[in-house]
């Protein structure tokens, strides 16, 4: 039989019909799941920002903020796969695409009515209230459309719909994608306000795009499109169902946990969050691939080598510099989150229950969250589910579920001679050659480690033990006591052969006392103010010349920040100090005799306001003669304590003549030009200290500082108007103030990195 010309060509320009139709259909679906999530991870910093003012930051906050934004997804992810299961394809399209639409008459994002100020206690449940009553809606809805939209990619007819996986990834690229713009190019660009209608505005398109997906459901229905050969369902148990959850739930966890581990032991810097949600995003990226980058081996490799790199590094967290730190702990959660979700590509089942797959892949995900955000913090004084999380990724490898009874056996019984040698030379030496002996041993044992690569029981057995070690005990630290509360790890530190006592929150030195003077003899009476408040730096200079100006008495005084208490040492006798701190556990901390003695001897009668220092503020009585904002000594900056609406209210508070201190010491911001910009927009003047004065801090515990002073004239200032020390600092002429709706982390950290000296 002969096929004539005229039949050729139409055949020819029906095939390049359904090229196109194939080609228009994978670019929108994929550009659907790419705008859609691009949208959920703008949404989280964004409406993060939005919550600054009322709560302010913290590790916490953002922890929680991810258990939330987590438990969201899975409920998207349910509704998806009910749509999928239990409704016709093109009932569930005008179903998703009417609840798209109510979605979208909740917009903008905002924070609701009712949530103006957090309890004292039950923080977190407070704070998964407001997430959920301000973006619940619009963010179920996007968590719904990765996995709905795959499912509709299932049933369009092309021909690779029996791989809708490649979709996940575009959605995860997505996710890193605005993740990576949201500091450099949305956050400097647009405040909060400007960015919740452009977000509008994306969801607007959104809606159109899904509209456009579902009419390629419905066409596949009606016309004679290519026959794709049905996919085989294959059964799922529930032993699978487990494996995904577990899979899902160890990455999630220890998403949270290296973000709270390095924001409490390595570095409190500003955006740090970023780079391990960056990171796990990109694993879904390279995980969720047919034709991987990397090897499943070379992944398993990378894990035993990095172990005992971990191993070391918490034997010396202390001394290590935090970039060394930094790099070591985020390439170690890339390699053990690799792992899992190479492990958990693997094991999916075919495309026909993908949304079942990812039901149980993200309630795995919400499960690891709330243990690490949540549960953790109750249980231990330490960010100890850190290394108890990279242990689970290490166990769930093939090669060590593999390992033969008798190979568990040798292990322990290496394991344990090497143990029992070790710790009774431990035992048998001098304590004054413990801490030499003690940080050889370890490195002996992690280089034996490495010896292990190819022996999994081994390692299994070795590298817990080795992990318990390092991250509990460090024989040369002097902890009297830790505990952590919402806020963060705080520790009490005797430093200097008990000379000293600091208390940290996390890096963070927040006051300290000397108990022992030169000669060893405990110290009674008043204790002399230490670190950043030391009697002739900056914070020192700047009371005694306000008391002067005042005749003599600050008067009223207000102090936000407690630390230990130690600044109230510059107290004296008459005057009336207020103090504000967010932390129940400092304050308790503070007031511990058994710990410090600085608030007991220096303001026992002082009046101590827990909560937020801006909400408590608005309920003071105006009149204060001096106010010292001390809670910027940690380089994560309450940025909502700098903004012109918060100097706003500092001046709304103060005498005629009062003057309002910042301490804007930090590694990593320029702050004075934020703080100067926020004071001229109030008609305010300020003049900056920063102190470079040579101090052996290791030896006195004081610390440079550098201080600024606002008023209302330079007069205000008294006798440090006109010293050379104290500089006038005016805003530069352009520069964006920083409000509760606009702020830019990055330009300030570029402004810190060109500033010389540095």
């Amino acid at each position: 039989m002969t096929v004539s010309a005229p039949e050729i060509e139409v055949q020819s320009l029906g095939q390049r019909a359904y090229q196109l139709r194939d080609r228009a259909c994978e670019f929108i679906f994929t550009g659907a799941i790419f705008l859609s999530a691009s949208l959920l991870f703008w949404v989280q910093p964004m409406f993060s920002k939005m919550v600054l003012p009322i709560l302010g930051g913290s590790s916490a906050v953002w922890s929680v903020a991810m258990v939330v934004y987590q438990g969201l997804l899975l409920c998207g992810y349910l509704y998806a796969h009910a749509l999928n299961a239990w409704v016709k394809p093109r009932y569930a399209a005008i179903i998703h695409v009417a609840l798209t639409v109510t979605a979208f008459c909740t917009l903008p994002i905002a924070v609701v009515a009712g949530f103006d100020e957090p309890p004292a206690d039950n923080v977190a449940l407070w704070l998964i209230a407001l997430f959920v009553a301000s973006i619940g809606l619009p963010f179920f809805v996007l968590a719904a459309n990765s996995p709905l939209l795959q499912a509709w990619f299932v049933r369009s007819g092309h021909p690779s719909a029996h791989n809708p996986y490649m979709l996940y990834r575009a959605s995860n690229v997505g996710s890193f994608a605005v993740l990576l713009a949201y500091p450099v190019i949305i956050e400097p660009l647009m405040g909060a306000r400007a960015q919740a209608q452009a977000w509008s505005t994306g969801f607007v398109v959104l809606i159109a795009a899904i509209i456009a997906c579902s009419m390629f459901l419905k066409r596949t229905a009606t016309t004679a499109a290519p026959i794709v050969a049905p996919i085989p369902a294959t059964p799922t148990s529930w032993r699978d169902r487990m494996v995904w959850m577990g899979l899902a739930f160890i990455p999630s966890g220890l998403l949270v946990a290296v973000t709270a581990h390095i924001s409490t032991d390595v570095a409190a810097a500003p955006l740090l969050w970023i780079a391990p949600l960056a990171l796990y995003l990109l694993t879904f990226v390279f995980a969720f691939a047919d034709r991987p980058i990397v090897s499943e081996k070379a992944w398993l490799t990378a894990q035993s080598v990095s172990m005992p790199l971990l191993v070391l590094l918490f034997l010396w967290s202390v001394k290590a510099h935090w970039t060394l730190s930094l790099a070591v702990h985020l390439v170690g959660f890339f390699i053990a989150t690799m792992v899992c979700h190479t492990l958990l590509y693997k094991r999916r089942p075919s495309a026909t229950q993908a949304t079942g797959f990812y039901v149980w892949l993200s309630a795995g995900g919400v499960l690891g969250g709330i243990f690490a955000a949540l549960i953790a913090p109750t249980l231990f004084t330490t960010t100890l589910e850190y290394p108890l999380l990279l242990l689970a990724a290490f166990l769930v490898r093939p090669d060590v579920r593999k390992v033969l009874r008798a190979d568990w056996i040798e292990g322990a019984l290496l394991t344990a001679a090497i143990a029992t040698g070790l710790v009774g030379t431990y035992f048998l030496l001098g304590a004054d050659l413990r801490t030499g002996y003690f940080a050889t041993a370890v490195m002996v044992v992690c280089a034996l480690m490495l010896f292990f690569i190819g022996k999994p029981a081994r390692l299994a057995i070795i590298a817990p033990l080795m992990f318990m070690l390092t991250y509990l005990y460090h024989p040369a630290e002097g902890t009297i006591y830790r505990a952590r509360s919402f806020y963060g790890i705080h520790k009490v530190v005797d430093l200097d052969n008990g000379r000293f006592r600091v208390l940290f929150h996390g890096t963070t030195v927040h006051g300290g006392e000397q108990l022992l003077d030169d000669n060893g003899a405990k110290l009674e009476g008043r204790p002399v103010p230490l670190t950043y408040y030391y009697p002739g730096g900056p914070y020192s200079e700047a009371i005694d010349a306000v008391r002067a100006r005042a005749g003599g008495t600050l008067g009223r005084v207000a102090l936000v920040g407690l630390g230990a208490g130690i600044f109230t040492c510059h107290r004296h006798d008459g005057e009336d100090w207020d103090l504000y701190e967010l932390d129940p556990l400092v304050i308790r901390i503070a007031k511990n005799e058994k710990l410090f003695n600085a608030l007991a001897q220096c303001a026992p009668d002082a009046a101590i306001i827990p909560g937020d220092a801006r909400l408590m503020l608005k309920k003071a009585k105006p009149g204060y003669n001096f106010l010292a904002l001390d809670a910027f000594s940690s380089d994560s900056v309450p940025v909502h304590l700098i903004t012109k609406e918060a100097v706003g209210l500092y001046k709304a508070k103060m005498a005629p003549h009062g003057v309002i201190a910042f301490n804007i010491s930090n590694r990593n911001l320029e702050l004075a030009s934020v703080v100067a910009g926020a004071a001229a927009s109030n008609g305010m003047v300020m003049i900056v200290k920063r102190d470079h004065a040579e101090l052996d801090t290791e030896h006195t515990m004081r610390i440079n500082a550098e201080i600024a002073l606002v008023a209302n004239s330079y007069e205000d200032f008294g006798k440090l108007n006109g010293d050379p020390s104290w500089k006038r600092f005016a805003p530069t002429p352009g520069q964006r103030i920083w409000t509760d709706d606009y702020s830019n982390i990055v330009s300030a950290l570029i402004r810190k990195l060109t500033m010389p000296g540095n």
